[in-house]
C-alpha cells in the first residue's frame, strides 16, 4: 500500500459516537505517526539518517509502517 493510502485509510472513523469519541485521539496519533515516516524516495524519513552515507536510514517500507499496515488489515 502506498503511503498516501495508508493516510487516506487512517480517515475511516467508526460511525458510532461512543467509538468516534474513543477511537479519534487513536486514529489523529496513528495519522501522526504516519505523516512523520513519509518516502524520502526509497527510504523513509522518520526513521533516522545515515550519516556514512548521507541519505535516510530505512528502506521502505520502514518497521513501523509496516506493523501499522499489518494491523490495518
Amino acid at each position: 500500500m502506498t503511503h498516501d493510502e495508508l493516510l487516506a485509510k487512517l480517515w475511516i472513523l467508526p460511525t458510532d459516537i461512543t467509538e468516534l469519541q474513543h477511537g479519534a485521539k487513536t486514529v489523529h496519533a496513528l495519522r501522526a505517526v504516519v505523516e512523520l515516516h513519509k518516502p524520502s524516495g526509497i527510504f523513509c524519513r522518520g526513521c533516522g539518517f545515515n550519516e556514512e552515507y548521507n541519505e535516510p536510514a530505512q528502506l521502505l517500507p520502514c518497521p513501523t509502517i509496516q506493523a501499522i499496515e499489518k494491523e490495518l488489515e
